[in-house]
């Protein structure tokens, strides 16, 4: 069963977020057009620029999209927890000790932070999760960083659905 890292709001935001980069993009690409134009420089001089110009774009839209299609997922034998290209957690249900509802307000910023031995892994501040695990387990960060963790706080849509799905498989 799948659930969304993120709701509503936040998936709207992160969007807006995408238009206005694309659209700063595709502007300030228009400016530098018409400047090399005026210059009477040959277009084909300015492709290096064209160039960094859509990898940029791809790259932060796609970073940012991954954030939006985010979900935790709860499979036969194992829990999965990701935040797009920031990073992943597998869990066995056997490693897990407690879950429950976080609601203390000292939190770090948004995003995925491992403080210690605890990772944070969340846009909304609105139904946290927390894990706390019988051992250490890995968890991978920027696609190829890992540290290990025994403390998981995440936020996930539905939150008393997940915690009561989740409870039922350990």
């Amino acid at each position: 069963m799948r659930y969304r890292a993120l709701g509503i709001k936040a998936k709207v935001f992160l969007c807006f977020i995408v238009l206005s980069i694309c659209a700063l993009f595709l502007i300030s690409f228009f400016n530098i057009f018409i400047d090399v134009n005026k210059k009477g420089i040959s277009v084909f001089d300015t492709v290096f620029e064209w160039f960094i110009y859509v990898v940029l774009v791809t790259i932060v839209s796609g970073f940012l999209l991954s954030l939006v299609n985010s979900s935790h997922e709860l499979t036969e034998n194992q829990l999965i927890l990701r935040l797009g290209l920031m990073g992943f957690v597998r869990l066995k249900y056997n490693d897990i000790k407690v879950v429950s509802k976080f609601e203390e307000k000292k939190l770090p910023p948004r995003g995925m932070r491992i403080l210690g031995n605890t990772c944070y892994m969340f846009f909304e501040k609105d139904n946290l999760v927390k894990i706390q695990l019988k051992g250490k387990v890995r968890v991978y960060y920027l696609l190829f960083l890992k540290r290990y963790i025994d403390t998981i706080v995440f936020s996930a849509e539905k939150r008393e659905e997940f915690i009561e799905e989740l409870k039922s498989r350990i």
